[in-house]
């Protein structure tokens, strides 16, 4: 037999090897991976680990507020010692991210999300306009050592 399809060869059952028994005729080591009732999930083949290992629409690991904590401190810090007021938008998100990890945990995650993304801009930003600044500075022609005597 060649390709797809047909009937399977005579003397055999389905499994692998062509033999029920296998090298596991007691079944000590149970199903395979994947395989059998999953907490909540009912029984079948994949996704049958636990909550947070499985397709869109099953509930994902529960959330970690590491990354929101981290997140609101750095966009924080941002605004205290820098000026970055651009930052501030990042401490909302964050703090509403922290709030929202219970309930709404594929919220917070967006929100945490956001937060990076607020800091990462803020911060280029602020980057930007300090070598602006600087090279402005440079650039000008004012010598404090200069005195006119007016000759």
């Amino acid at each position: 037999m060649s390709g797809y399809g047909g009937t399977p060869p005579s003397g055999w059952d389905g499994t692998p090897h062509g033999s029920s028994q296998g090298w596991d005729p007691n079944g000590a080591y149970g199903q395979p991976y994947g395989y059998g009732p999953g907490p909540g999930y009912g029984a079948g083949p994949g996704y049958g680990a636990g909550p947070g290992y499985g397709p869109p629409g099953v509930p994902h690991r529960p959330a970690s507020q590491t990354s929101a904590i981290i997140a609101l401190v750095c966009n924080s810090l941002a605004v205290v010692s820098c000026c970055n007021v651009l930052a501030i938008p990042g401490i909302v998100t964050g703090a509403l991210a922290l709030q929202r990890i219970e309930r709404q945990p594929d919220s917070a995650r967006n929100l945490t999300m956001w937060s990076w993304i607020i800091f990462g801009v803020s911060t280029v930003l602020a980057i930007i306009v300090i070598a602006v600044l600087i090279a402005a500075d440079v650039g000008s022609d004012s010598d404090p050592y200069y005195y006119d005597e007016g000759i």
